[in-house]
């Protein structure tokens, strides 16, 4: 199908918005071909997931974090090359979506995270810039931490970090896929059950301790597999002869 066709679906399908996201540049980030049979999805752009995509014979690469920044002016260095190398030798286009595969109320990280662990959304969360970023989500019946524990490892692996300082039983979560320490006092004030997140900082252990929550770190990566792999099942819905694949480059991170 037309490349051009396939962009507007996407973009239509995830609302869209040109620079409302402030940390990635969202969208089309390399034109290639004007036909797409192959799509490959990813998380973040190296030149691992390029090169499998290629090999593959991959037309178009979808994914979480781009290869471009919020920074103007920002220069080509080698890295940056020899990735951009593989998209034009093999004319393939580049799309990422950054904000719009972590805060979409039904294909997006959070989202998924919320609805494979059998909960559901109650309302926003993670407010940062005027934006949320992730949801806050109830259990219809409370289950035990260590219910909660043993479905994440199942979705996350072994990246998965817990810290187990709140109550025995959980009801109440707020979900940020990614980076999303800077939000642990939200979920503190609004005395959530637990708090899922991809990453830890140094402080964050003793914080959730004298807090009193539940802390789950499912890894960076780990934590944003879900919102890329969703869309790709929303783009074999609606175009079924395209050819679609998740290219998993591991990191636990």
């Amino acid at each position: 199908m037309k490349r051009n066709q396939l962009i507007d679906f996407i973009n239509l399908t995830l609302n869209f918005e040109p620079n409302k996201d402030p940390y990635l540049f969202n969208g089309l980030q390399v034109i290639g071909k004007d036909e797409v049979k192959k799509i490959a999805l990813g998380v973040t752009d190296n030149l691992e997931l390029f090169t499998k995509a290629a090999k593959w014979g991959a037309d178009m690469i979808i994914v979480h974090h781009g290869l471009l920044g919020p920074k103007k002016n920002m220069p080509i260095t080698k890295v940056l090359k020899n990735r951009l190398k593989i998209l034009f030798d093999c004319d393939i286009t580049l799309l990422c979506y950054h904000l719009f595969l972590d805060n979409h109320p039904l294909l997006g990280n959070n989202a998924q995270i919320i609805k494979l662990l059998g909960a559901k959304i109650n309302k926003e969360f993670a407010s940062l810039d005027n934006l949320n970023w992730g949801y806050e989500a109830e259990f219809k019946l409370p289950i035990d931490v260590s219910e909660l524990e043993k479905r994440l490892k199942q979705l996350c692996g072994q990246s998965l970090l817990s810290f187990k300082y709140g109550k025995p039983t959980i009801k109440k979560i707020g979900v940020v896929s990614g980076g999303g320490p800077y939000v642990l006092t939200e979920a503190i004030d609004k005395n959530l059950d637990a708090f899922l997140t991809g990453e830890l900082r140094e402080w964050t252990k003793e914080w959730v301790k004298e807090a009193g929550i539940n802390y789950f770190s499912l890894g960076h990566y780990n934590s944003e597999k879900f919102g890329v792999i969703a869309l790709g099942e929303a783009i074999k819905k609606k175009f079924p002869e395209l050819e679609i694949k998740f290219i998993d480059v591991p990191n636990n991170l």
